[in-house]
């Protein structure tokens, strides 16, 4: 008998500090007027200077592992993505196992950016599909506040940022009424360098990976063609909404919550203005989080379902689009 996966269970961790714009005033030169237009976000979370990546994690993962009903134990594989990981190298996965006592489990550590959850569920499901493991635990977590350029330079993006982690459990599904129904995933690198943080890196051409004269340079912060990602965010999130409804004869009518990425107000409202999405069926919270990259979605997932937005039952697609670019939708029943 073919096996189907299911969400077990999600959870989510944010740090307690509370950031506003008038916070961010203090460290560089713009306006609470002018980050509510641009963005629209209004507050967000930092982490403490201690706390790293997969510190975040730990308290995301247990709350989702409790929610599927689990001891920690039963998890059979764990992925995690992030772009800011605790150290260069080993992957931070390998951090977040330790913390979480789940050696000698497997660990996969995948950079999918803003999508990091979409495609940790489409591995997970394909794992669970085949037999090979039973629960896979799936984490996205950011402490983006590390990585902050208050210059001229970088602060289209800074004034955006926060910090969170989310997870969710994938198992098998018993019931043929709940599951994993559709992942869909895409990228296109030919305008990778429009969001992007160049240094350290190999391909800098020099006989080092990072100098003195890259960090003066700023080549170590997120730089943003603004204009290229907003386009391409709205059209690729607008696709990948289309594009699911399409593969499964539904459209908002059979949907009951669309949950997208956080990554900017102005950008979700133009998604929803494009796609003419009813404003009920789309969860938002990028005004008092801001954008958390890889974290969002899960955040915002599990936010969705705390607050009774989405219940058992329920109908809900994921969509995101990160740097890359990379984009990709889930359709999944709760």
């Amino acid at each position: 008998m073919e096996i189907a996966s299911r969400i077990m269970g999600t959870g989510h961790y944010l740090p307690e500090k509370i950031v506003t714009n008038f916070d961010i005033m203090k460290m560089m030169e713009t306006t609470d007027e002018f980050i509510v237009s641009r963005t629209g976000v209004r507050q967000r979370r930092y982490a403490d200077p201690e706390t790293s990546a997969s510190d975040l994690a730990v308290h995301a993962c247990r709350q989702a592992v409790a929610d599927a009903g689990l001891e920690m134990d039963q998890i059979d594989l764990l992925i995690l993505n992030t772009i800011t990981p605790d150290h260069a190298d080993p992957g931070t996965g390998f951090f977040l196992q330790a913390k979480l006592g789940l050696a000698p489990k497997p660990v996969l550590d995948i950079k999918q950016q803003c999508t990091g959850l979409i495609y940790g569920i489409s591995i997970a499901d394909h794992y669970v599909r085949a037999g090979t493991y039973k629960h896979v635990l799936v984490v996205c977590t950011e402490v983006l506040s590390k990585r902050i350029d208050g210059s001229n330079a970088g602060r289209n993006i800074a004034i955006l940022l926060g910090d969170g982690a989310g997870a969710v459990v994938v198992g098998p599904s018993s019931d043929s009424k709940t599951g994993i129904i559709s992942t869909i995933l895409h990228a296109d690198g030919s305008d990778a360098k429009a969001l992007c943080t160049e240094a350290p890196g190999s391909a800098l051409g020099k006989m080092c990976c990072i100098d003195k004269e890259d960090i003066e340079a700023g080549k170590v912060h997120f730089r943003m063609d603004g204009k290229v990602v907003f386009q391409n965010g709205v059209g690729r999130m607008s696709e990948a909404v289309f594009e699911s409804f399409e593969k499964n004869g539904i459209g908002f009518d059979d949907i009951d919550m669309l949950i997208p990425h956080q990554a900017n107000l102005r950008m979700l409202e133009a998604i929803v203005e494009k796609i003419g999405a009813p404003q009920e069926k789309v969860f938002v919270n990028v005004e008092k989080y801001g954008n958390m990259a890889s974290a969002c979605l899960p955040v915002a997932f599990d936010q969705a379902r705390k607050q009774g937005k989405v219940k058992d039952g329920d109908l809900v697609l994921l969509v995101a689009f990160g740097s890359g670019f990379v984009w990709a939708s889930s359709l999944v029943q709760m």
